[in-house]
């Protein structure tokens, strides 16, 4: 047995496929939103589902996400959808998904982890409490648990480590021919964050930018798909912009500007080869530490490293 992750998977319209012999009217939902492409649309683009597989079997699966069906709220993140399949029940298969999305949620630096629910005596099995009553989207009364993440001992030491592993996994395997452009202009191959994040156009999209932002998608990435562009470069708006990270009063506006700017001249390719050769040269983290805080100044730093 192990578990896997349903957006990272190789063999999706399988695990579709398993989902939909759920005989659960929450199980068939998924299905649906799964089908669709629309689960991140309703509870945020880092969501994940893992699933506890035999072989091709699947045993058991839930989500991991920002939101569940608690809306509007400050609470975050969630597992929902959580089912066993009845040849597997009794075995507390369910906790090692459970462990898994809290081990995820200990290296994000989650206080909490929460789940609602209408069962009493399931949850408290594996370390949730009872915190309070609150409506779900269909105006009905939920249960709503939680689990302490954040108190340090072996525990916690636990969970980060095999949480990294496991978040890395996801963020190799999201990554995989994948455009590693961002919307905006930046390179997520370059980001010193990249080994936490799959990048803004693959299936783990964890930007910190992006995270600020209702279900984790910034008005960069919302502008350019309503307007069916590729990404900012695309735009005759561009140099005017103030949208999301273009925002004045970000410090990183200017040098992801004049990185919009440079993939519109030359093209992502080159952008990629001048990426390249200023990590050889400078030692820095965050490209405004090179481009500085004027977008035209920062094109023609880029431009001397053709």
């Amino acid at each position: 047995m192990k578990i896997i992750e349903y957006f990272t998977s190789e063999k999706k319209e399988h695990w579709l496929d398993e989902i939909k012999k759920c005989d659960w009217e929450a199980g068939q939902y998924l299905h649906q939103l799964l089908s669709e492409n629309s689960l991140k649309r309703m509870v945020g683009e880092t969501a994940l589902v893992p699933m506890l597989v035999d072989g091709d079997k699947l045993i058991a699966f839930c989500t991991f996400a920002p939101l569940d069906d608690i809306q509007p709220t400050d609470m975050s993140p969630w597992i929902g959808f959580v089912y066993t399949f009845p040849d597997y029940r009794g075995h507390r298969y369910v906790g090692m998904l459970l462990d898994y999305a809290e081990s995820i949620a200990t290296v994000m630096n989650r206080e909490y982890i929460y789940i609602s629910t209408g069962h009493t005596g399931l949850y408290e099995k594996y370390g949730y409490e009872f915190y309070k009553m609150d409506k779900d989207i269909e105006g009905e009364k939920s249960r709503i648990y939680r689990k302490a993440l954040a108190v340090e001992g072996p525990d916690k030491d636990r969970r980060y480590e095999s949480g990294a592993k496991w978040k890395a996994e996801i963020v190799k395997a999201a990554r995989e021919n994948v455009d590693m452009t961002a919307y905006c202009g930046f390179s997520c191959n370059h980001c010193f964050l990249g080994e936490w994040c799959g990048g803004c156009r693959s299936v783990f999209s964890c930007c910190s930018y992006g995270t600020l932002y209702d279900k984790g998608k910034c008005p960069n990435i919302d502008c350019c798909e309503k307007k069916g562009l590729d990404g900012c470069y695309e735009c005759e708006d561009l140099k005017e912009c103030t949208k999301g990270f273009y925002q004045p009063d970000n410090d990183g506006a200017s040098a992801c500007k004049a990185q919009a700017m440079f993939i519109h001249k030359y093209g992502k390719e080159k952008f990629f080869y001048v990426h390249d050769k200023l990590h050889e040269v400078h030692d820095f983290k965050k490209t405004q530490e090179i481009l500085g805080t004027d977008a035209e100044e920062g094109l023609k730093i880029l431009e001397r490293y053709l």
